[in-house]
């Protein structure tokens, strides 16, 4: 029965010193994903309908000196509506669902205080985005600053992010004449990792 304790007891500690931190994260955006646009002679509007949320997989590889490298795989819908003035008094309107992926490569750098580390973030983001919006760019650059408070084996980490993408293609392909992508994001997101 020592023996059983002991082990348990080293590989507790070993787990404890791993290099790795895997967990979730998830969050809400601050901006929509469609920039806001009205056609020249006011017929048609388009804009993003609502901001929905972000939710994923985190994995961090911590480095000396307070350094580390953080990978994430999110999952952010995005939505657009289009209002069309029909009549004076009628206007239609639909709403488009699109899945999106996101993926950042992210630098960190931890200040080294004891229990709450502030921490500031910046690499480079991927994207795939469903549906016919081929327009989109699919880099970006993110940038971030945010704070982790580390309780037992547990690591929360409450950040706000900023991602500027990269520029729509040109126009005529999908519908990104009538949906023209917002390449200013920002995001607020918790992570908890261990």
């Amino acid at each position: 029965m020592r023996l059983i304790l002991a082990s348990l007891f080293l590989l507790g500690g070993v787990a404890c010193a791993q290099p790795f931190s895997v967990g979730v994260k998830g969050g809400v955006p601050f901006t929509g994903a469609f920039s806001d646009v009205t056609s020249p002679d006011r017929v048609t509007r388009t804009f993003s309908d609502s901001n929905e949320y972000i939710v994923g997989a985190m994995i961090e590889l911590h480095l000396p000196l307070g350094l580390s490298v953080e990978a994430d795989g999110l999952y952010h819908p995005l939505n657009f509506a289009t209002e069309t003035l029909l009549t004076p008094a009628g206007v239609f309107r639909s709403v488009t669902n699109i899945s999106s992926w996101e993926f950042p490569i992210l630098g960190k750098f931890r200040l080294p205080l004891p229990i709450v580390k502030p921490y500031a973030e910046l690499g480079p983001t991927f994207r795939h985005v469903g549906g016919n919006l081929t327009y989109f760019s699919n880099t970006g650059l993110t940038a971030g600053i945010g704070v982790e408070v580390k309780l037992g084996r547990l690591r929360f980490g409450p950040e706000i992010r900023y991602t500027r993408w990269g520029g729509d293609a040109p126009p005529g392909r999908g519908v990104g004449f009538l949906a023209p992508s917002n390449v200013n994001q920002g995001e607020f997101l918790i992570g908890i990792s261990f």
